[in-house]
């Protein structure tokens, strides 16, 4: 497994993701802006709001994106021998990449999760090594690589 090829991977999918949600914003800003010259009726104040909510959630999303861009980017890649944040993790049903959250993605032929420091999955897969074996939510796991 290429890890450096791997982190650049994260690295362009974070900004394909903040690349949508700006255009989101966009889009959802100008139907926030009702034109006041024009006749407005209670159907377009509402929907007004509706949009300047949306808006709103898709800051939020940004903001937490261009987070998680910074995290890829500080991720230390280099080899690893037990689960900890920049270990690629392999078990008999999933890939993990454990540094931040993503959504599932194809890398190399491999089908990879990024697991957030946060996630309750790696407060049960911390530390372990290659054999060893971890439960989460009635699943059982394991880990047969650590890079």
């Amino acid at each position: 497994m290429n890890k450096q090829a791997l982190k650049e991977k994260l690295i362009e999918l974070q900004h394909e993701s903040i690349a949508s949600l700006e255009e989101k914003i966009t889009t959802t800003h100008s139907m926030v802006d009702v034109d006041e010259s024009d006749t407005i009726d209670p159907e377009d104040l509402s929907h007004q709001t509706e949009s300047g909510e949306s808006e709103q959630l898709f800051r939020q999303q940004l903001i937490k994106a261009r987070i998680d861009l910074y995290t890829f980017e500080q991720l230390d890649m280099s080899p690893k021998s037990k689960v900890e944040a920049g270990a690629f993790v392999v078990t008999e049903t999933f890939n993990f990449i454990v540094g931040c959250a993503t959504t599932p993605f194809d890398f190399e032929g491999k089908h990879i999760i990024g697991v957030s420091p946060e996630a309750p999955i790696f407060r049960e897969m911390k530390d372990l090594h290659a054999g060893d074996s971890f439960t989460v939510s009635g699943n059982a796991y394991t880990i047969k690589e650590i890079h």
